[in-house]
């Protein structure tokens, strides 16, 4: 049996990473285990051919948010955005092609080619999506309300919630119609243009295993909108590096806290006592205990 710890993490990804590296920050003596040779789990940059580095997984960044970016300082660990412009590029059979970026003039003059009735809709179309996303993204940080026994506090949340969404006053159905419908109804009610429709499909369906008139691909495609990068909202980028900067930044921001790392160590089962964690029994045999 090892030393004792106030929380052992399994599994060194992300999330993993920011949960250690805040209770490191916290003064918490913290052990991640991490079953491969490196960290950051589906957000990684390996080198997959001889001198070619890829981000094997996760590609793209925008919604880690900018609270973890300042209060791990990972830019003083080498983590830099670059922003992805243009956003979007789709060739057409006919040679044509559609170029969508953070530009709105560059924006309605490529979507003019297939249609100048969605080009003028699309800065509308835009506007819907933020008016939704300032309600919905600061959400993203706020902790869960406990509908069973909310609290003085919890009550407060769900008021301040619930004005933001009367803010919306009668667009209140475009919210939830977002959050809960599918993406082809809403793109179909905004655009004619089938080349246009269907490049913004690939945010309502990327990752999803749906079609676009699967019910809850509008939120997909919506999220896309929320997040930043270098400070611009709906932006979206690619880590410097790669995405294993990322979390090669937070294991040095962790590590800077005093968190213990340790890779190809995996984990065989959680150790129960009285009906309560108690530790893990590592793949070697060793055990390591936490309260």
């Amino acid at each position: 049996m090892s030393g004792k710890y106030d929380a052992i993490i399994i599994g060194g990804g992300h999330n993993g990473l920011v949960t250690a590296a805040y209770l490191g920050r916290a003064g918490k003596r913290v052990l991640v285990l991490e079953r491969r040779p490196i960290v950051g789990g589906a957000c990684v940059t390996e080198e997959i051919f001889p001198g070619f580095r890829v981000s094997t997984a996760a590609y793209v960044n925008s919604l880690f948010r900018k609270e973890i970016v300042r209060d791990l300082r990972l830019a003083e660990h080498g983590f830099a955005m670059l922003e992805r412009n243009p956003s979007s590029f789709t060739p057409l059979p006919d040679g044509r092609h559609l170029l969508l970026g953070p530009d709105p003039a560059l924006n309605h003059q490529q979507i003019s080619k297939f249609s100048r009735r969605d080009a003028d809709n699309y800065p509308r179309y835009e506007a819907m999506l933020q008016r939704v996303a300032d309600v919905i993204e600061p959400t993203l940080i706020e902790p869960p309300i406990d509908l069973r026994r909310p609290g003085l506090a919890g009550l407060w949340r769900a008021l301040k919630l619930a004005w933001r969404f009367r803010r919306l006053g009668t667009r209140m159905a475009e919210a939830v119609d977002i959050l809960t419908g599918a993406a082809r109804p809403i793109l179909d009610r905004w655009f004619e243009s089938e080349e246009l429709k269907a490049t913004l499909a690939t945010d309502a369906v990327i990752g999803a295993m749906a079609a676009p008139s699967t019910p809850g691909t509008a939120y997909v495609l919506f999220h896309h909108v929320m997040g930043e990068t270098n400070g611009k909202r709906g932006v979206w980028g690619y880590v410097k590096g790669g995405m294993g900067s990322l979390t090669q930044a937070l294991a040095a921001a962790a590590r800077g806290f005093g968190v213990e790392i340790r890779v190809e160590t995996p984990a065989q089962r959680i150790l129960v006592e009285r009906g309560a964690v108690a530790g893990v029994q590592l793949a070697d045999g060793k055990i390591e205990m936490a309260p």
